[in-house]
């Protein structure tokens, strides 16, 4: 069953509970005769249903958003990243650290600054493996960062005086 099945029974039960409550008690049906009490019951619950089935839908459109904003999100960085390790697997690219150790002569170029820190430059394969392991961390960022758009969307109702989400 769907959670809106299950809502949707829970309501009908929950009515059904206090329906049952008011005949026993004989509150509910105090100047109305029972197929009065039992139309008004009825509306009642249509109501509450139609409302539930828009809130409902609103939500699932703005997952659906959500998720399609995400979807092209990560596909672009996906190209973003495929490139970057072709490019540096390929050699266009290169992957350069700062090191402590010695210094470097320094080049003879005119572009070149005297006081800038030596660096030492990775080769292709090493440089590939430390992309790689920097965009698996992206990806997980990424769906960290799903994950959070979803809990607000669903959690925080909209127009709510407190937010735990920045929004």
């Amino acid at each position: 069953m769907s959670a809106a099945t299950v809502r949707g029974v829970a309501i009908l039960l929950v009515v059904a509970g206090i329906y049952g409550a008011g005949l026993l008690t004989g509150r509910a049906m105090v100047g109305k005769t029972f197929a009065e009490y039992r139309e008004d019951v009825a509306l009642d619950v249509i109501v509450d249903q139609a409302y539930f089935i828009v809130e409902q839908n609103k939500l699932n459109t703005q997952l659906a958003n959500l998720s399609q904003l995400h979807q092209e999100e990560k596909a672009r960085a996906e190209a973003a990243e495929r490139k970057l390790l072709a490019d540096v697997q390929s050699g266009d690219r290169r992957l350069s650290v700062i090191t402590n150790g010695c210094k470097a002569p320094a080049p003879a170029t005119t572009g070149s600054l005297g006081d800038a820190a030596p660096r030492a430059e990775l080769d292709p394969a090493h440089a590939g493996r430390i992309v790689t392991i920097t965009q698996d961390g992206d990806e997980g960022l990424r769906a960290l960062s799903w994950l959070q758009d979803y809990v607000c969307t669903v959690c925080e109702p909209e127009g709510a005086s407190w937010s735990f989400c920045g929004r």
